[in-house]
């Protein structure tokens, strides 16, 4: 509301009104406002979190201080193991969970805006992060996506923060995208990404190769500890020893054993099923006891190695095959429903209306006994609003597919994108959304919770991309402020 006041030196009045930055960003705000009551249903409807998959794994660092073989374990050290010093109930790390998913929508949006996209599409490109289901569903479990996604958003501003980063800030961005790798390995191609914004940002060659090698160098750092620690323990160096195992779930997608030449003792880790009939890839992977159980390699041989022997041979064998099945799979992300499709039949751990009446489970329940003591529990009507909401609370693929092509028309430099100077953030967008969507299909299997990270940097990279076609432009120097609508 305007009120009027009279200034002793002008004696005239003078109107009175909300700050100028709370104007110019009250679409945003609105939103994050929106998105924060969301959360709290969600946080009334669920008590104290969920525990999916993965999280008592993850849990289980706090006992033994050790990486674990099956996966990196930095989501462990850089956010369990802080709050465990405060609290040990997993409810905390739900709501630490919550307040990430929002500092990530204000990331990107503060990113958008200072490469000068007018407020709307900053504005609409922070939706899915903010009203997405599946970023509602990971964020309130106990799992990595969440840490990985705002690391991997954080490292992007600090790189994209300048229009030509600075040693400093090239050195700053690999540290935080290394450190997004010892929470989910699958960041590890984002150094081609970040390397490439460094070499299309640049004035000159030098200048372009010195950002690039910060850059490396600061991924390095991170990554090359964590193996070192790794090899201090298990004495390897790697980041885990699953390698083999994801590629063989690969594998039995596509696989026919009739046409392999392996020797007899990899013959056990044929699916029993015939093409065309075979179960979810994580049925051979880590329930089968008539594949993996059987599997005796021979001495001086691991079992990962065999597997991921297997694997190899599988591929080479069956190129095309193998292709068709990565192709499939990646263009399951666009699909308008978020179901299961083909052999798949994970979908249901991804929906709230899975944990209404869950009963405790030997896997779940000494996770939550062991932390805070309160197994999971609905509370209506909320857990019923929320499973509501799920119906139609999500980016449609068909969306996600059209903010992709945007990002990749942009990246080209399509039209007057070409003399915008946002195509290098474009390619830093959209080549690190697509990237992260396309590696789990190459190395193991579909998921939908692994198209989260997607779900902020492609809406991202298309709302640049179309302020680029529309004829935005940032000067060569440090990104300009943000034209006003």
């Amino acid at each position: 509301m305007l009120t009027t006041s009279r200034t002793a030196a002008e004696g005239a009045p003078r109107t009175v009104g909300p700050p100028g930055w709370l104007v110019e960003h009250r679409p945003f705000l609105i939103a994050l406002v929106l998105g924060t009551a969301l959360r709290v249903v969600v946080s009334l409807a669920f008590t104290p979190a969920l525990m999916i998959s993965d999280g008592p794994t993850y849990l289980s660092f706090l006992d033994t201080f050790e990486p674990n073989p099956d996966r990196p374990v930095g989501y462990s050290l850089f956010l369990l193991l802080p709050l465990s010093w405060m609290t040990d109930s997993v409810l905390a790390v739900a709501l630490t969970q919550h307040l990430m998913g929002l500092a990530t929508a204000v990331l990107v949006y503060l990113l958008l805006r200072r490469w000068q996209v007018r407020r709307w599409p900053a504005t609409l490109a922070t939706l899915p992060v903010l009203f997405d289901s599946l970023q509602l569903v990971l964020e309130h479990a106990v799992l990595s996506d969440t840490l990985f996604v705002l690391l991997v958003t954080l490292g992007i501003v600090v790189l994209g923060w300048r229009r030509r980063p600075t040693l400093a800030l090239a050195l700053a961005a690999g540290l935080t995208l290394g450190a997004s790798v010892t929470v989910r390995q699958v960041g590890l191609p984002l150094v081609v990404a970040g390397v490439a914004f460094c070499l299309m940002a640049g004035d000159r060659w030098r200048t372009s190769l010195a950002g690039a090698a910060a850059l490396t160098l600061g991924f390095v750092l991170p990554v090359g500890a964590y193996a070192t620690w790794y090899h201090q323990v298990h004495g390897v160096y790697a980041l885990s020893e699953i390698t083999g195992k994801f590629t063989y779930m690969r594998a039995t997608t596509f696989v026919d054993c009739d046409r392999l030449s392996v020797p007899d003792y990899q013959r056990v880790l044929c699916p029993r099923e015939p093409l065309g009939q075979r179960r979810d890839p994580t049925f051979y992977g880590w329930h089968d006891d008539q594949t993996l159980p059987q599997l005796e390699p021979p001495a001086g041989m691991t079992r990962d190695a065999a597997m991921r022997d297997f694997a190899a041979e599988a591929t080479r064998e069956q190129p095309v095959d193998y292709t068709l099945i990565v192709l499939r799979d990646f263009a399951l992300n666009f699909d308008l429903w978020r179901t299961d499709r083909f052999e798949y039949a994970t979908a249901y751990r991804w929906q709230f209306s899975s944990y209404v009446h869950l009963e405790p489970t030997e896997w779940t329940g000494p996770a939550f006994d062991r932390h805070g003591g309160d197994q999971l529990t609905g509370h209506q009507p909320f857990a019923d609003a929320v499973v509501t909401y799920q119906r139609f609370g999500y980016l449609p693929g068909p969306l996600l597919l059209a903010c992709l092509v945007l990002g990749v028309f942009g990246a080209a430099g399509v039209g007057r994108a070409r003399r915008s100077g946002m195509r290098s953030m474009c390619v830093l967008l959209t080549v690190s959304g697509a990237g992260l969507l396309l590696v789990p299909d190459l190395a193991t299997q579909f998921v939908w919770r692994y198209q989260l990270p997607a779900l902020v940097l492609l809406p991202a990279g298309a709302a640049l991309a179309y302020t680029a076609l529309c004829g935005g432009q940032v000067d060569a120097g440090t990104v300009a402020t943000p034209r006003t609508d």
